[in-house]
């Protein structure tokens, strides 16, 4: 039986034990290294994907490649950049986040998310997909526009962060925007995780509805879900905020058979903010991987990614 498995049927919260800071932000004229993701291309070495920002704020894409070995994670030289923002007007044009590696038909495909800003600050995130050459450490677009994006079914926006290809069938877990609301601190965001599914991940079709609820009146958002198969179960890891007390992401746990239906298990999740440093005052952004039997997963700690990013590997006991 699959650990994962193992710990969900014992009903005890996933052993997740933190390996450390993986990489903190150095770069000259970038800040943050938020949500990290990854694949392996040989022995111990992969190829990572993470998101900083200008001195204007705009996202830009850079590629690494890292060494994982004994549940941690070490990059291996500068990180290069990969993809900055689109063109002006694009869906992309105020930058790029590097969201979910995906190989399929002998190529690896780099789903991203788009932003565009609009007046009051409000703003546009939708998904595009992009070419990854492990060897060269490049991305090429596919396509000017987005692959998933505002529509008849996501009128705000659709970020895809979580994306499975099973018997030649794509699926995503996206988030979707549900509405803006104005407040006395400004414009506050809802959006929610839906699921949507295609035969070449290029067009999608969406279906109605959040795959998971809001917790309660506090909470009104979920970022990057990740997700994994194993022994016939879907697990998914994902942000969530807020709660009494709590402003800022949290990392929450569901499993489900289908894929459609989740039963909501935060308490299982096994994975929180740290007493000091630099995951001490929010977790986010987790992605979830395999490597020499063991489940890893990357995380943002506190500012949104502003502090780097780490490792946690599972202990399976």
């Amino acid at each position: 039986m699959h650990p994962l498995r193992r710990s969900l049927e014992a009903g005890r919260p996933f052993a997740w034990r933190k390996t450390g800071l993986v990489y903190a932000p150095s770069m000259p004229g970038f800040t943050h290294g938020s949500h990290p993701c990854t694949i392996h291309l040989d022995g111990d070495r992969f190829v990572i994907a993470f998101t900083s920002r200008d001195a204007q704020q705009r996202s830009q894409a850079f590629l690494s490649y890292a060494t994982v070995r004994d549940g941690r994670m070490v990059l291996e030289g500068t990180p290069k950049l990969a993809m900055t923002h689109g063109a002006p007007g694009t869906f992309d044009c105020d930058g790029v986040i590097g969201v979910c590696i995906v190989p399929h038909g002998g190529r690896n495909y780099l789903y991203y998310v788009g932003w565009q800003n609009l007046p009051e600050g409000l703003w546009i995130c939708d998904t595009g997909r992009a070419i990854l050459d492990l060897e060269k450490l490049t991305c090429t677009r596919e396509f000017m526009g987005p692959v998933l994006g505002r529509d008849k079914s996501n009128p705000l926006f659709a970020a895809a962060t979580a994306i499975l290809v099973e018997d030649g069938r794509w699926r995503t877990w996206y988030n979707s925007g549900i509405s803006w609301t104005r407040t006395e601190a400004g414009w506050l965001h809802h959006y929610g995780i839906h699921h949507a599914h295609s035969a070449d991940g290029v067009d999608w079709t969406c279906d109605p509805g959040l795959v998971l609820p809001f917790k309660d009146e506090h909470e009104y958002a979920f970022g990057r879900p990740s997700v994994i198969r194993r022994d016939g179960i879907l697990f998914m890891w994902f942000a969530h905020r807020a709660s009494p007390g709590i402003p800022t992401y949290r990392i929450g746990f569901a499993h489900s058979r289908d894929g459609l239906h989740w039963t909501r298990r935060d308490d299982l999740a096994g994975i929180d903010v740290a007493a000091e440093g630099w995951d001490s005052e929010m977790i986010c952004y987790p992605y979830i991987f395999e490597h020499q039997g063991r489940v890893h997963m990357l995380y943002n700690g506190n500012g949104y990614g502003r502090t780097g990013f780490g490792l946690a590997v599972l202990d399976d006991a």
